[in-house]
């Protein structure tokens, strides 16, 4: 399973919750692991963001710039 896997899993879920496919006692326990899904990606990315910085320096040149949130 891939960080774009567990992307698509977490849009996934927030479309079921808009269409209404849970009821409302499961709404929260599924709205905690989205949060905690929500983390884990961002946490990911931010990784990531900073694995191509330190690469980029290490071969001299100046990290791409992204834009975004």
């Amino acid at each position: 399973m891939t960080v774009n896997d567990l992307s698509i899993l977490l849009a996934a879920i927030d479309i079921a919750i808009k269409r209404g496919t849970y009821s409302i006692l499961e709404v929260g326990a599924i709205g905690d692991v989205a949060a905690k899904l929500n983390e884990f990606l961002k946490n990911a990315n931010e990784q990531a963001k900073a694995a191509e910085a330190e690469q980029a320096a290490a071969e001299g040149q100046p990290a791409a710039e992204t834009t975004g949130e």
